[in-house]
């Protein structure tokens, strides 16, 4: 393998390790909110659907359409299953840890449903009388609209590496929306899980971190793999496709 030729991502099983343990009941609030507030939503737009107005029924689907949007986006989540695998490709002089890839498409598609609710809206406007028009459609949800679409448009140019962590022998580059990092390894003092986040340790350069959902392989194995390379300056000429290797071995 030449240095410019890269691996397919490939899914490795660490043995060895404890790794993450996962969420477990940290999401259990968040989730029993989601159910009530999807609820809640099909239920306004079973509502808008059997209103006699075509703009209704029109912004009625736009609300079950952006109900199943939240609910695949939720299950392209949960389905990444990252306890104890990391997902990783490799170059010659690198490897690199994405984000879950899964999620890009449902994200996309909300600049749909945005536009679905905005014509809805508008339609509704016109040709509906103000007195049937309530506050939260006249409100909110031209609001809710203009979110989804700007969010899906957004993702309409993100690009499918824009979570990502790659390691080389000079140092690591993590490159999160809004956030990141580009140190050497003499930079670099190790890295740890503190509740639902990864936090570089460095001594010059500025604090970094990414969430555990950031990237899909589990947190607390990258952590390690960071801190085995930032403490073991001999081990990371190997940094490439030997580096598979060790995380097969479960040796870091």
């Amino acid at each position: 393998m030449t240095s410019t030729e890269t691996t397919a991502v490939q899914t490795i099983f660490v043995p060895g390790h404890a790794g993450w343990a996962g969420q477990q009941r940290s999401t259990t609030g968040l989730t029993v909110l989601g159910v009530v507030l999807a609820l809640a939503l099909a239920g306004y737009g079973l509502l808008l659907v059997l209103d006699p107005a075509p703009a209704m029924k029109l912004l009625g689907l736009a609300v079950f359409v952006t109900v199943g949007l939240a609910a695949w986006l939720l299950a392209a989540h949960l389905g990444v299953s990252r306890v104890r695998v990391v997902r990783v490709e490799a170059t010659g002089r690198a490897v690199a840890f994405r984000g879950a890839e899964e999620i890009i498409t449902p994200l996309r598609l909300l600049a749909v449903a945005g536009v679905l609710i905005l014509a809805g809206w508008a339609w509704a406007i016109v040709a509906v009388p103000a007195e049937r028009l309530s506050t939260l459609t006249l409100l909110v949800v031209p609001a809710v609209g203009i979110t989804l679409t700007v969010v899906g448009t957004r993702s309409l140019f993100r690009r499918p590496d824009a979570h990502r962590m790659t390691l080389t022998p000079e140092g690591i580059d993590l490159r999160i929306p809004r956030t990141g990092l580009r140190a050497t390894w003499d930079d670099v003092s190790g890295a740890a899980l503190s509740g639902d986040r990864v936090a570089l340790r460095t001594t010059t350069a500025r604090p970094a971190s990414w969430a555990a959902r950031d990237l899909a392989s589990d947190p607390v194995l990258l952590a390690e793999l960071v801190t085995f390379y930032a403490a073991t300056a001999s081990a990371r000429a190997e940094i490439g496709p030997r580096t598979l290797d060790r995380l097969r071995s479960g040796e870091f």
